[in-house]
């Protein structure tokens, strides 16, 4: 699958990746199942996730929707 999908030419660089990939897998017509998973709150450190991130999200995600890969 990750041949299928030219996994080297995945543009998202935060967490948008997850979605980029499982839509270009439904795409290429795989079929993708969910398995949830629960994250504890975090009690040290600090957290990965950046305004840029959320930023690449907001503008990528409907992106995909509207260009082709």
């Amino acid at each position: 699958m990750l041949e299928a999908i030219k996994l080297d030419t995945i543009e998202a660089r935060g967490y948008a990746f997850q979605v980029e990939t499982t839509y270009r897998a439904i795409k290429a017509g795989f079929r993708v199942i969910e398995i949830p998973i629960v994250f504890r709150d975090r009690t040290d450190g600090i957290s990965k996730m950046s305004r840029s991130i959320v930023a690449e999200a907001m503008w990528r995600v409907p992106a995909m929707r509207f260009r082709r890969w």
